[in-house]
């Protein structure tokens, strides 16, 4: 017994002492200082499934009070940015940590499109400035930045969302879950906005189809057993929702949808993608324009109206910017509130640094010098985890932890917070490009609530809850785990006339934007 004891520990002693002597003799010294070495290799994995990277990310942030940090894993090499005065060096390193390794392994794990789509969207040659992937953000500007494109996209999602509220208005009093209620809202105003009269989404089994594919994404993206951990999903996405969009491309309804539908059908066409690849991309494009959407909108209006101070000064907001016609009706050109709502804005912008989770990954492309200090080694991820910079007390102030509506709003005596520090958007070449179109949806969507409804929380005390929380890996928001009924109640019997006028302007909401603008 005693000579098996020996053995196992011997055994143990010699694989701790490997793991010991690889680490270091692998670790160069110009690199980030690795951390949680205890057990080699091991110890962060641990961490991390066990916390989660975003709160295991804060507590090494804590313990260390590093700028920037390693994290070896078995097989990876994993850089943790933690400095704000990193981000930007960072971002200037854009062809040698990029993030089109993982925008083309997306394309084949999480899309579905096939090897003759990915041997264009994955080529060795996706680095050179007119790739399929180098090029896509820049196809998509007409339909995405400020300007006609942009005002239409909004404009035709705002008709949705209040076609949609009057149907309720008339109804009178109504119980929702509060989570679904705004899931499907902005998932039929979105998809209606972007792809028109043929929109796929209006049958309800492609909209089920995408529920059921949705949660499970990561399984796909991480090439886990997807046939068998993710069965329903990898079955709703190759049998439902490709075809559905490879009708919608078969019958030209791109040609009656929006300006941002035509220039992704005219970006995979003009680089060689055909038939059900090019569907198959629509699935990274839902992906895109959902997740976050969606959950961003269900905390914009559990803050609002959940607090009585907050709900109090936003509908005021919104309420002077509303116009009474000869006739009687109430008008409001919702164009109004992007420029004259800087309480809601704010809100806005706060929900997102409060509630955000989103972890930023690039890959390393070749050995890379950043910030002349540190040497960033090919084939490694660089990490910013958007929680840390948001948490950070020493940007943020003492309430850092507190949600304060008002924190955004600028004025005599108040400093202006670094904006490399609001991190909801992204930046550098992987700023979203979607930002105008989702805030502008977002507030549009609040102010036309605050106007016409008032919710109230259908429980037997009558008082806002505070949801427990999902933590979705490939989301940047996290969701409620339970129902949330709320009583939706019509204010008054108002008749409203609510529009978005072109503008041609967008959303001052990152640091990008203010200095395009200025």
């Amino acid at each position: 017994m005693a000579s098996v004891l020996a053995l196992v520990l011997g055994s143990l002693s010699a694989a701790y002492a490997f793991l010991f002597a690889l680490l270091h003799l692998t670790q160069d010294s110009r690199e980030p200082p690795a951390l949680e070495t205890s057990i080699p290799f091991i110890s962060p994995l641990f961490g991390l499934l066990s916390a989660g990277m975003q709160k295991f990310s804060i507590q090494l942030r804590d313990k260390y009070g590093l700028p920037i940090y390693t994290l070896r894993l078995p097989g990876q090499r994993f850089y943790f940015v933690n400095s704000l005065s990193l981000i930007t060096p960072l971002q200037r390193q854009f062809k040698a940590v990029t993030f089109l390794p993982i925008e083309a392994q997306a394309a084949a794990t999480v899309m579905g499109v096939g090897p003759a789509g990915n041997a264009i969207i994955g080529s060795h040659k996706m680095f050179e400035n007119d790739s399929y992937l180098s090029t896509f953000v820049p196809s998509i500007h007409p339909g995405l930045s400020p300007g006609p494109g942009l005002d239409a996209l909004n404009g035709a999602a705002i008709h949705y969302l209040s076609e949609s509220l009057s149907d309720l208005y008339r109804n009178g009093p109504t119980v929702i879950d509060l989570y679904s209620w705004i899931r499907h809202q902005l998932t039929m105003a979105t998809t209606e906005a972007t792809y028109g009269p043929k929109n796929p989404f209006s049958d309800s089994a492609v909209r089920e189809a995408w529920y059921t594919f949705e949660p499970s994404i990561v399984v796909h993206m991480m090439k886990a057993w997807p046939s068998v951990l993710a069965r329903r999903s990898l079955h709703a996405r190759e049998h439902i929702l490709i075809p559905a969009f490879e009708k919608y491309f078969a019958e030209e309804g791109h040609l009656r949808g929006s300006v941002l539908a035509q220039c992704r059908y005219d970006h995979n066409t003009g680089h060689g993608l055909r038939g059900r690849d090019v569907a198959a991309t629509e699935i990274g494009q839902l992906v895109a324009s959902l997740v976050n959407s969606v959950g961003s909108a269900f905390w914009m209006v559990y803050h609002i109206f959940s607090d009585p101070v907050v709900l109090d000064e936003c509908r005021k907001e919104v309420e002077q910017l509303v116009e009474q016609d000869d006739d009687g009706v109430f008008t409001l050109d919702l164009a109004k509130v992007k420029s004259s709502c800087p309480i809601l804005l704010s809100t806005w912008q706060e929900i997102l640094r409060y509630r955000h989770i989103g972890i930023s990954a690039r890959v390393v492309t070749e050995d890379t010098m950043l910030d002349n200090k540190y040497l960033l080694k090919k084939g490694a991820t660089v990490m910013t985890v958007t929680p840390v910079q948001h948490s950070d007390a020493s940007t943020w102030g003492s309430t850092v932890g507190t949600f304060d509506h008002r924190r955004f709003l600028r004025g005599p005596g108040k400093s202006r917070t670094n904006p490399a520090a609001f991190r909801s958007f992204g930046g550098g070449t992987v700023l979203c490009p979607g930002r105008h179109f989702v805030s502008t949806e977002v507030l549009s969507f609040a102010a036309m609530l605050l106007l016409r409804f008032e919710l109230k929380p259908a429980t037997k005390e009558g008082k806002w809850i505070q949801p427990q929380l999902n933590f979705p890996m490939t989301s940047s928001m996290p969701t409620p785990k339970d129902k949330l009924n709320v009583e939706m109640i019509p204010r008054d019997g108002r008749q409203w006339r609510l529009s978005l006028s072109a503008s041609g302007k967008g959303i001052n909401v990152v640091a990008e934007d203010v200095a395009d603008n200025s």
